[in-house]
């Protein structure tokens, strides 16, 4: 190759990764036992993209923060390395830190970026000096690659360009870690978070940040790359592929959507998850979307027709309240509203929905938040005759769980019977993913680590007062020998 045509390739690698990638980047498929250049696999090229982008800007550069979910053996690691290579090739004082969870994953990564090196032509080839363990320096540029392992101050008090965690949700220490790095990605860095699945803490960090930036609350860019993402796979190489594994680890290490990489195992979930994925397909968008997507109508009320409404409240910090209308007649949700609201914004819902759907038999849990939420709407005026009560005297408004001998236990058990048998109806798709995350932790039905459980709750408060709704005048309780008095 003549010097000028080693001088362009030299500028169109330093110009674009993509490039650079596609061209000059070797890896090693231990599968296949062979050398392989690397492809630009669709999603492998989204990431690229966000990176070349980031790099692209003026300085100072607006930080890039990405979180990626994936499947094993998708190309992410050695794609992660070919960037870091990348910086400190073409690029003056570059500094890559790689944070892994020990010291021969840390061995590992700086074996994949010698390696791409190595197997560079001679006129991409660089010296690497120091070359240790824990350390790549390229004197050609100032630039340098390091490992540290997982650490409470792992990369406190230094400067990098980017961060890369590997398999992060293994990481001992990974919220103290990012802590330690972040105020250095502030003024402008590149940090990536990567990892499987951990099916068994769906409360760890990482998990935490994925969930944060799917609500665009932390400024991440979340990426899922499940099982299918490489091309050639189809469900005859799943089955190859996971042969022999647990269910637990096998949703966790090849997912195969984002849906069954981030809820309970199925083998300890409540509810019957081949179930939930029909009903999660019957799901559909609202009618009618109110106080910007708060409320949500999915069937209008209809004059002759009886419905049920129960609320989980909340003080409205930390946990979404929760209020749902049921048609009595299909056993179908119509409405609901669900958020991180205050009770003045859930007494406002709960008595627009009540007065929409013709002033239905309503229950609001007993709880401390629910008792103040009672007194406010008894205040806007809703019918005495028209509340749940919890207490034959008819002085407890609202629904208290292990009253009438209805224990939380019976009252989960009989929802999850609605469900098996298909004849709880609910159109509301937050509701049925959250039914994913509800599932026998340390011996008792729950929500997983990190998860909630107001809609499961709620509607399983709402099944049970559906039960004491009249015909008539008095309707006598299934649990109790006392009537409940209402008025039609």
């Amino acid at each position: 190759m003549q010097n000028l045509d080693i001088d362009i390739e030299w500028r169109k690698c330093r110009l674009s990764l993509l490039y650079y990638l596609s061209h000059y980047v070797w890896i090693q498929d231990r599968i296949r036992q062979e050398i392989v250049k690397w492809e630009p696999w669709e999603h492998l090229c989204q990431l690229v993209k966000l990176v070349q982008d980031w790099h692209d800007q003026p300085v100072p550069r607006r930080p890039l923060f990405v979180i990626i979910y994936k499947s094993r053996q998708v190309g992410t690691s050695t794609t992660l390395s070919g960037i870091a290579n990348w910086l400190v090739s073409f690029f003056e004082s570059s500094k890559v830190i790689e944070q892994s969870e020990n010291e021969r994953v840390a061995i590992e990564m700086l074996e994949r970026s010698y390696f791409i090196n190595k197997h560079h032509p001679s006129f991409l080839q660089l010296e690497y000096y120091p070359n240790q363990n824990d350390l790549i320096g390229v004197p050609a540029t100032n630039g340098k690659i390091i490992t540290l392992p997982s650490t409470e101050d792992a990369g406190r008090s230094t400067d990098a360009t980017m961060v890369i965690c590997d398999e992060w949700e293994n990481h001992r220490n990974a919220r103290d870690g990012f802590a330690a790095v972040k105020p250095a990605m502030a003024k402008g860095g590149l940090f990536i978070g990567a990892s499987t699945i951990n099916k068994n803490d769906l409360e760890s960090f990482p998990h935490e940040v994925w969930r944060d930036a799917k609500q665009g609350k932390n400024g991440f860019v979340p990426l899922f790359w499940g099982y299918f993402v490489v091309p050639g796979r189809n469900e005859e190489t799943y089955q190859l592929d996971t042969m022999g594994l647990a269910d637990w680890r096998r949703e966790g290490e090849y997912p195969r959507n984002e849906k069954e990489a981030l809820s309970a195992p199925k083998t300890t979930g409540y509810f019957n998850h081949d179930i939930l994925e029909k009903m999660l397909n019957e799901c559909r968008d609202p009618v009618e979307i109110r106080y910007g997507g708060l409320v949500k109508i999915y069937n209008q009320p209809i004059a002759t027709r009886k419905f049920v409404m129960a609320v989980d409240p909340s003080e409205g910090r930390d946990d979404p309240s929760v209020g749902i209308v049921m048609d009595a007649q299909t056993e179908e949700d119509v409405a609901c509203f669900h958020g991180k609201i205050s009770l003045e914004e859930q007494a406002k819902f709960a008595l627009e929905l009540y007065k929409y759907y013709n002033e239905p038999l309503l229950s609001v849990e007993r709880n401390a938040s629910g008792l103040t939420l009672i007194e406010k709407l008894k205040n806007l005026g809703v019918n005495k005759l028209n509340w749940y009560y919890s207490d034959k005297e008819l002085k407890k408004e609202g629904w208290y769980t292990a009253s009438r001998g209805i224990s939380r236990d019976v009252m989960l058990n009989e929802l999850a019977e609605e469900v098996h048998l298909r004849r709880k109806r609910i159109p509301i798709k937050e509701c049925v993913l959250e039914f994913f995350d509800f599932a026998w932790v340390d011996g008792r039905p729950q929500a997983v680590r990190g998860g909630h459980d107001d809609w499961v709750m709620c509607e399983a408060q709402l099944g049970q007062i559906a039960k004491n709704l009249p015909t008539g005048g008095i309707k006598f309780s299934s649990f109790t020998k006392y009537p409940i008095r209402r008025q039609r």
